[in-house]
């Protein structure tokens, strides 16, 4: 934390003409309380913005024409930080002269005279254009996630109508994977757009994502627990996980006990930094030839392969082992 400012109170001593030409002319909004929470002064700008008084604005007046849906999120954010007293950013919308609402960004922190803590100054910038352009991107992202999601309907029912023509067993369990395989994206596809920010918390996403693909087999049998230490990882890293927990969960529900399928994950933060992603379940575990070389990618294997693949694009180092079923352990750099 840094140090505590040491301002001289405007209206008293020296330097009060400069600082009000300083604050009366910036491109900000600015305001100051004293030590009991109050709003005792506010620059040019924002009377000017308000179209209202210093009196009108002192004390909790400037609250009036704050929007009411934000009002109670910016009163409790700066009454918390007061007491602290620590710094705090909160965005609210604030009504301008003509009954127009604006976004505004404040900053706020506290001041001191002679070491002794004197009040709080803050700024408030207009955001209203950043805040419209992030509402058209939630707009476009929207539409794309509801085109994506017709689309791979559309694949489905393809495959499907596909399948029932198929000619063979071989056929049409390929078909079936596929099938499936599209499912999963679409469900990765679905909890990544869950995500409003651009990091996804894989602590929350991937346990979702194994309980969304446990629900979509409707099969009560299914026992699903998870251990998970927070980490943010970019879509794309986020993305590739998904798609390898999916395979692992689906391996786990096609190879596990018809009376019960037991499934575990955890995600661990090691000493070095590195992330440890374990899938694991209480089926019939691998076979010797898929254990000779966990990391390969084995055309007749198409499950183990796609996941070998996919962990390689993740920089992952992979490991399969058994122990009272399959675990397989992906190892991977912090992202």
């Amino acid at each position: 934390m840094s140090e505590p400012t040491d301002v001289s109170r405007p209206g008293t001593g020296l330097g009060e003409t400069e600082f009000r030409e300083l604050a009366d002319n910036a491109p900000v909004l600015i305001w100051r309380a004293g030590v009991d929470k109050q709003c005792d002064w506010f620059n040019k700008p924002w009377l000017d913005f308000t179209g209202r008084t210093q009196k009108q604005l002192c004390g909790y007046g400037w609250s009036d024409d704050v929007h009411p849906d934000d009002l109670d999120l910016c009163t409790r954010n700066y009454e918390q930080a007061f007491d602290a007293r620590v710094s705090f950013s909160t965005p609210y919308r604030l009504r301008r002269h003509d009954g127009v609402y604006r976004w505004f960004l404040d900053h706020g922190a506290p001041f001191y005279r002679q070491g002794e803590f004197a009040g709080y100054f803050g700024s408030c910038t207009d955001i209203t254009a950043q805040k419209e352009l992030e509402a058209h991107q939630d707009v476009l992202v929207s539409e794309l996630n509801h085109r994506v999601k017709n689309n791979l309907q559309l694949i489905i029912a393809f495959l499907q109508m596909s399948k029932l023509r198929a000619q063979g067993d071989e056929a049409r369990q390929l078909l079936e994977s596929a099938i499936a395989r599209i499912q999963g994206v679409g469900t990765v596809q679905a909890e990544l757009y869950r995500s409003a920010s651009g990091t996804v918390d894989l602590a929350h996403y991937l346990p979702h994502l194994i309980r969304a693909s446990i629900e979509a087999e409707s099969n009560a049998s299914i026992h699903f627990t998870a251990d998970a230490d927070t980490a943010y990882a970019p879509f794309k890293l986020a993305s590739d996980l998904g798609l390898i927990v999916n395979e692992l969960v689906a391996n786990a529900i096609r190879h596990g006990s018809r009376h019960a399928t037991q499934i575990h994950f955890s995600l661990k933060r090691l000493p070095g930094g590195e992330l440890q992603l374990t899938v694991r379940d209480r089926g019939q575990g691998f076979a010797a030839a898929q254990l000779s070389d966990s990391g390969a990618t084995r055309p007749k294997l198409s499950g183990q392969g796609l996941i070998g693949a996919l962990a390689k694009r993740c920089g992952a180092v992979l490991h399969r082992s058994n122990a009272g079923g399959a675990v397989v352990t992906l190892t991977l750099p912090h992202p």
